[in-house]
Parts: structure tokens; sequence; C-alpha cells
């Protein structure tokens, strides 16, 4: 295949159904290699890992012997620069200094041991690699087969970014609506880098708290962000990992964190939102809680404010005391308030007006 037909087939690959792994074994083809691969590896385990036409199973072979490890994986350990091409004179060194044979079982369980590679980018905790997988029976590659790879490179890269701006746009999207339902989160790609922060989960960080430093979430007690760190690591590790919940106390009250893995397509590069960080407290009485209790309930404002003292936790004679009323008139408003209300007791007063504040705060 012409090298621009093949770099067509890469630009429309973000854009079709199974437009990857089109692209990917037109790749091979031009390769000839059995298969092509493309993987993205962060700081503890592969990103994407996608081979085409592998059997299934290759993938949880790959993570059980931890094959994004350079002392594992003999094409991991080869790897160079961007653009630089590596194949199998560069295995063999590797090979030979350091033999682990859990992964050679691993390339000939799936009969890729031969094939040459190259990085396409470097990046802050993950770097994307290409490579042309061939079989025992396809051979070692000839030098034609590497430079039809390493032609091929820039336009794997240019199709990469477009779909980091696909995934991006889908991140902007997702916190756009979890501004509008004013909910506190915090999204996660699928390197553990924070890619959004709403408005409010925004309000709730600080330095008794949360901080998000170098791009990371972190817990401002060193004690709790072990913990978190450890939550975050397995919803990252896993899209079906149950959700998770850690409590942090700061200089305002506790903070309940919980933690949640989304749902993944098949190609994810790791930017979308892969884990989203929701973020709860202890809401504190609005400055009109009075009011709004007393529209709601179809109160006088002086019965609203009472209510409200009452729903914050006051006694009755802490509300005559603030009123400036003795106890016995709070009492004899009570009464008219339970009827107006629908209550015959202050323990349901207060019960409906927390529901009605609770509400208001959404």
């Amino acid at each position: 295949m012409r090298i621009d037909d093949l770099g067509a087939m890469f630009a429309r690959a973000p854009f079709q159904e199974a437009g990857w792994d089109k692209a990917l074994k037109a790749l091979a083809g031009s390769t000839g290699s059995s298969r092509a691969q493309l993987i993205a590896i962060g700081e503890r385990h592969a990103l994407f890992n996608w081979v085409t036409d592998i059997e299934e199973g290759y993938v949880e072979d790959f993570a059980a012997i931890d094959g994004h490890r350079p002392d594992v994986n003999y094409r991991v350990g080869a790897s160079r620069g961007p653009y630089e091409l590596v194949w199998e004179h560069h295995y063999d060194a590797v090979r030979a200094a350091a033999p682990n044979d859990a992964y050679m079982q691993h390339v000939r369980r799936w009969d890729a041991e031969h094939g040459a590679q190259l990085v396409l980018a470097d990046q802050p905790g993950a770097f994307f690699g290409l490579a042309a997988l061939h079989s025992a029976s396809d051979g070692r590659t000839t030098e034609a087969q590497r430079q039809a790879l390493l032609d091929a490179a820039p336009h794997v890269m240019a199709a990469i970014r477009l779909q980091r701006a696909v995934e991006h746009r889908g991140a902007a999207l997702l916190r756009g609506s979890l501004d509008a339902l004013r909910a506190a989160a915090i999204l996660l790609d699928a390197t553990g880098r924070v890619c959004a922060v709403t408005d409010r989960a925004r309000a709730l960080l600080g330095p008794g708290t949360l901080q998000v430093r170098g791009g990371r979430l972190q817990a401002a007690r060193p004690e709790r962000d072990g913990a978190l760190q450890l939550r975050l690591a397995a919803a990252l590790a896993s899209p079906s990992a149950m959700p998770d919940e850690i409590w942090l106390q700061g200089p305002a009250g506790p903070l309940l964190v919980e933690i949640c893995a989304l749902p993944r397509q098949d190609w994810n590069f790791g930017f979308a939102p892969g884990v989203i960080v929701t973020l709860k407290a202890p809401t504190p009485p609005p400055e009109d809680q009075g009011a709004r209790l007393s529209m709601a309930l179809g109160l006088t404002p002086a019965e609203g404010e009472i209510v409200s003292l009452l729903a914050q936790g006051r006694s009755r004679r802490d509300v005559a005391a603030i009123r400036g009323v003795s106890v016995q008139t709070v009492a004899t408003q009570l009464r008219t308030i339970f009827h107006k209300a629908g209550v015959n007791r202050e323990a349901e007063l207060v019960a409906v007006a927390r529901a009605v504040v609770e509400l208001a705060s959404r």
C-alpha cells in the first residue's frame, strides 16, 4: 500500500468504527507482519494495548507478567527516543544482558517474538509505541519492512493527536454537564492526571483537605494521601473496579471523597476521563434559609426564622433568647407552624425543614 493511502486511513481512524483496527491491519500488511501493535504505557500499567488479529486473553496475559516494565519486556528495555527504530538486533542485546523467561514464554505463546518498533511520543507518565510483530513464519524483519514502519510513524502520531483532541473534547463536555448539575467532581484520565475540575469541587479544594499538585490529586495529610492513592490506582487499573470512598478531615469539617471508575471504550488512548472523584461536605445554612422555609411551608417570616433555627440544631430556649421572647411564646408559635407544615412534632418539622434546605442547596 502507498504511504499516502496508509496515512489517509490513519487520518480517518479516530472518526470511523473500527477505524484504528483497519489502519493497523493495513500497516501490518505494509511491513510484512502478521500483526501490528499500538501501545501506551504509563507509570503503573499499560494504558492502552491493541494488537491486530490477536486471540482473546493477550492483554490479560501481558498484564499478568507486568509486561510494561523494561526489566521484563525486552521491547520496552530496548526502546530509544521518538522515531528511533529498534528491531531484532537490539532485542538480542537486551535479552543477552537480562533474559526474562516470563516474557519469552509470553511472546512465543502468542507467536510474536520478532519484529521492529519505535516510540512515537514520550510524555510525562506515558509513552506511545508502534510495533510490527513478526511471527515465527514471518521471520526477522528486513530493511525494507523496517523502513515502511518508519515511514508510517508520523501518520500514526498525527492520528493519535486527533484522537487526543476528540477525547479532550469529551472530557470538556462531561465537565460542563457536571457543572450544570452543580456537582463537586474531579475527572482523572487513564494516567491518573486531573483533566477537569468542576467549580463546586474547586471550592472544596484546599491546603487542609485535597490539592492538585503537578496535575495529580493529593490529600494534604501524608497518611491519608497513601490511602487515597491506593483507591485511585485500583480504579485506574480496572474499569470494573467497585466504587470506593475515603473520609478526610478539614478545617471546615469532614469531607467525603467518593472514587468511581468510568466505563471505557475500546479506543481510549488515556486522555478521556477514566475515573470520577466526587466530593461531599456538610452544606452550611444559606443566609436566606428562613425566607426559603417561609415560602416552602407557607409560613410568616418570623415563623420561617424559628424553623430555620430549629433546623440548625438550636433548642427552643436558644430560639427564644435569639428572638427576645419567652419560651412559652415560641411554644405557642410552634403549634401554629405544626399546623401549617402538616406535622405533629418538632422532630418531624426539623426533618422537613432540613429536606427543604438540602433540596434548595443542590
